[in-house]
């Protein structure tokens, strides 16, 4: 990561490769702009007229820039002018998506400047780390299996934030070690969800968790054999069919002193081919990122061990990989859970759910006061609210309020769904105690695959988050990189430490 500080100088005095600066909507330029287009001799106006657009004009719109070579008339080689949406619309998430075009347009630069956070309301600390968190969210690349890696925009060694009179250097060092940290997290979740299935089982998953132990971590591994012992028929359902062995690990933090306990269920399917109920062909080389939710709380245990929160948080993954073979779980069979409920599976492509079942009432008997599972569970969601938003629900609407409220500062988008009663009976079995798909069609898939994990976390708090829709994109998406996005650790870190 480059290193990142706060600069008192004028912008027209920065010496680096780019120096960046904002424009909002109009175009109406931002700080330093004046004092920079003096500096060349020139007319703002005449900077970002037509032509470095290509024909189109500059209107200072979010992700629009013009960049322009000085010439050596600046000690900057080179200005960007960067369009920072409307004015009204200048706040924190704005900033953090400033960050990112900032990143993705600088090319080769090594040593960047900017007096982009100024353009934006709100404390000017905290939007100055939401700039930078964005600027090293949009800097990932994933390029472990390329001969030739290319590695931009991550030539970037430093990025002076110019500051001016309001940005105290203390506070803002600790914003930007904090989204360092964030940035780290999200950016370990994003490696393990690119990494290829054939590269990844769940004993893997469970050696990425001992690697975070004796950091203030207590980490505990349920083998298969340990497993079928104690009585997680869900996970060993889903993973009989694969000669890669199913696990179940738990991450532990528990500072001295702490009254609340935070419990994080991840949904760790490492490659799901639908097992006997077969998917399509197509997207199926994505079924690789069915363990977005394992790896978010992998990235979310990474980060705790550094911020230290006061509440205690432990970190759940169920992992399996869902595959067909003569052993395979069939539609049709009862599965006895972890806690002694009975399942009729009616369709083995809903795997994620008996993984999860399990380890929510493990989380559940271990003792917590809310437990969040995470999980790319449904199609059904993407269809409910597309490919940027995850959805959630939960068992208590404080719960799924103080989610939201974090996902909201954290920029990532959510949407509440109704967990609907009524559909309840549709899950019902005639040989055991529910199904794990719904005995007519009834549609709203997203929300009884809550009803169902519902029924496992009893009377503890509860609020799930069904993250099948933005766990990957298919373009760089401001600070959302083309493939696998890390989404949900943001938030669920904004939960934890918010508590």
């Amino acid at each position: 990561m480059p290193t990142v500080t706060v600069s008192r100088e004028r912008p027209q005095d920065a010496a680096c490769d780019v120096l960046a600066l904002p424009v909002f909507a109009g175009p109406v330029f931002g700080s330093g702009a004046k004092e920079v287009a003096a500096a060349l001799g020139a007319e703002l106006e005449t900077l970002v007229e037509d032509g470095p657009l290509l024909g189109k004009r500059f209107t200072g719109a979010l992700g629009e820039v013009v960049a322009i070579t000085t010439l050596g008339k600046l000690p900057a080689k080179q200005v960007l002018f960067v369009g920072v949406g409307e004015k009204s619309e200048a706040k924190l998430a704005v900033a953090r998506k400033a960050g990112a075009v900032v990143a993705r347009k600088c090319g080769g630069a090594k040593t960047i400047a900017t007096t982009v956070p100024q353009a934006f309301k709100g404390p000017a600390e905290a939007i100055a780390g939401a700039f930078v968190e964005g600027f090293l969210l949009a800097s990932y690349r994933f390029e472990r299996y390329k001969a030739k890696q290319e590695g931009k925009p991550n030539r970037v060694e430093s990025l002076a934030i110019i500051g001016g009179k309001t940005l105290d250097t203390r506070k803002a060092k600790a914003a930007f070690e904090r989204a360092a940290i964030v940035v780290d997290a999200t950016n370990l979740a994003r490696d393990l969800v690119n990494t290829p299935s054939g590269d990844k089982s769940p004993a893997f998953l469970a050696e990425q968790a001992r690697a975070l132990g004796g950091k203030g971590l207590k980490v505990k591994v349920f083998d298969e054999t340990e497993l079928e012992a104690k009585g997680f028929g869900g996970i060993l359902a889903v993973g009989r069919g694969s000669a890669k062995p199913p696990r179940l690990v738990e991450i532990r933090w528990d500072p001295a002193g702490a009254t609340k306990t935070v419990a994080i269920v991840g949904k760790g399917i490492t490659f799901d081919s639908g097992g006997i109920n077969l998917k399509p062909s197509e997207g199926l080389d994505w079924m690789k990122m069915d363990m977005g939710g394992a790896a978010a709380v992998l990235g979310v245990m990474k980060a705790v061990a550094v911020l230290k929160p006061k509440v205690a948080v432990r970190g759940y993954i169920a992992s399996a990989e869902n595959m067909p073979d003569g052993n395979a779980t069939r539609p049709g069979d009862v599965v006895r859970h972890y806690g002694g409920k009975t399942v009729e599976v009616g369709n083995t492509d809903a795997e994620g759910r008996l993984v999860l079942a399990d380890a929510i009432v493990y989380a559940r008997e271990r003792g917590a006061d809310l437990i969040v599972d995470i999980a790319t569970l449904t199609g059904a969601c993407m269809i409910a609210v597309g490919h940027h938003i995850f959805g959630v629900m939960g068992s208590s609407k404080t719960d799924v309020r103080r989610v939201l409220d974090a996902a909201e500062r954290a920029g990532e988008p959510a949407w509440e769904l109704p967990l609907f009663p009524g559909y309840r009976s549709a899950l019902d079995s005639d040989i055991a105690d529910l199904r794990n798909i719904t005995n007519k069609n009834i549609g709203g898939g997203a929300i009884t695959a809550g009803l169902f994990l519902k029924e496992f976390a009893d009377d503890t708090p509860w609020v799930h988050l069904d993250i099948a829709g933005p766990a990957k994109t298919d373009a760089d998406d401001f600070e959302r990189p083309k493939g696998a996005t890390g989404v949900g650790v943001r938030t669920l870190l904004e939960l934890v430490t918010s508590l």
